[in-house]
């Protein structure tokens, strides 16, 4: 358990501030919708963060509510350059489980390295096949790289397999970066 509380503690630490700037914007913008919109969708995210940190495992269903309020967030933040591409089966595998917050590290991630521009928006897409949850975006290296250290693919993939006993699949070409996770039947988790 404190492995499990001391690799979750180090999801992105940008988090936070890049959230509080988006909501300033919008506050001095006198968007005042979007801004109670954006404070209910953080709170959301925050809450989710905080309850599902504890229970370490969390059904895609679950994570995929709080996917649509940290896509709201990401979406003010990238006003019409970041795009998510949403093909889940929750019909089949809603209930199906995965390590809970296993979207957010991947989608910053995505952010991070990537160029997002007007011109060449990012597409994120997250999708079933099968019983497994694929993470893909195109690669456009920003012109100034930030050099991640690898840690929070590293970590998730030690929660992934601390928590469920299987190993993440990380693909990456020239063109693009994907990372497929298996998911857990219900029943395997009891």
């Amino acid at each position: 358990l404190t492995r499990y509380n001391s690799l979750v503690s180090q999801i992105n630490p940008h988090f936070l501030f890049n959230s509080l700037n988006s909501l300033s914007m919008l506050v001095r913008e006198k968007q005042e919708q979007k801004a109670l919109t954006y404070i209910d969708q953080l709170s959301y995210t925050f809450r989710y963060i905080i309850q599902n940190g504890q229970n370490m495992m969390t059904s895609l269903s679950d994570e995929m509510k709080f996917l649509e309020a940290y896509k709201y967030l990401l979406e003010i933040r990238y006003a019409d350059k970041l795009f998510f591409d949403i093909e889940v089966d929750e019909s089949r595998y809603g209930s199906w489980l995965l390590p809970s917050l296993s979207l957010q590290p991947l989608i910053e991630n995505a952010v991070k390295h990537n160029s997002i521009t007007r011109a060449k928006p990012l597409r994120i897409s997250i999708r079933t096949e099968g019983a497994t949850l694929v993470v893909s975006n195109p690669l456009r290296p920003k012109m100034e790289a930030e050099h991640g250290t690898g840690i929070g693919l590293r970590n998730l993939n030690s929660r992934w397999s601390l928590l469920t006993g299987q190993e993440m699949e990380v693909r990456q070409s020239a063109e693009s970066f994907s990372v497929a996770l298996p998911l857990t039947p219900p029943a395997a988790a009891k």
